[in-house]
């Protein structure tokens, strides 16, 4: 996690504010799709468009108590910082270029979670690449972002055993 600590006691409520009327409001929505669609559809593209939607939503409303820098990849950065991920996970992230930045989430809660009720792993990839997509592309249009790893995919040789997932985003600049 980022070192909350030093930010401001306002600056604290009114991020942990936003981020639970984020939440608040995609159970909400996703609550209301889910009693209204029939169980196969829960496999569908329309049902991980909620993550995608989620991503976005979360920019929109950390935006309302955010001063990020202008710009490229510090701009993402600052709002990672300030997302769920930054927050409530132990979220590594690497500025590679002035267009590159690695995300790699430590100790992943979810996979945790996965493994307290038995599960071997918590299959996060599809839902996981389109909140990212929605949450940095609201930030910049041009970022893309692309899966490295998630459960339970080969964890490619150099990454070590406690990075759970890592994703790769550019802003193309063409």
């Amino acid at each position: 996690m980022f070192e909350i600590d030093k930010w401001s006691k306002d600056h604290v409520y009114e991020v942990m504010r936003e981020l639970l009327y984020s939440f608040n409001y995609m159970w909400f929505v996703v609550e209301e799709w889910v009693k209204n669609t029939p169980p196969e559809e829960l496999k569908s593209d329309a049902f991980l468009k909620f993550s995608e939607q989620f991503g976005s939503y979360q920019v929109q409303r950390l935006a309302k108590v955010a001063d990020p820098p202008e710009g490229g990849i510090e701009r993402l950065m600052y709002f990672l910082q300030r997302s769920h991920w930054g927050v409530f996970e132990d979220v590594e992230m690497t500025k590679v270029s002035d267009s590159e930045l690695r995300m790699r989430t430590r100790g992943c809660t979810s996979q945790k979670a996965a493994q307290k009720w038995g599960m071997e792993y918590y299959d996060c990839g599809q839902a996981g690449l389109r909140l990212r997509e929605g949450f940095f592309r609201e930030i910049n249009p041009k970022a893309r972002v692309t899966r490295v790893f998630t459960p339970p995919d080969a964890r490619p040789a150099g990454i070590p055993e406690e990075v759970s997932c890592e994703w790769w985003i550019v802003i193309n600049e063409s």
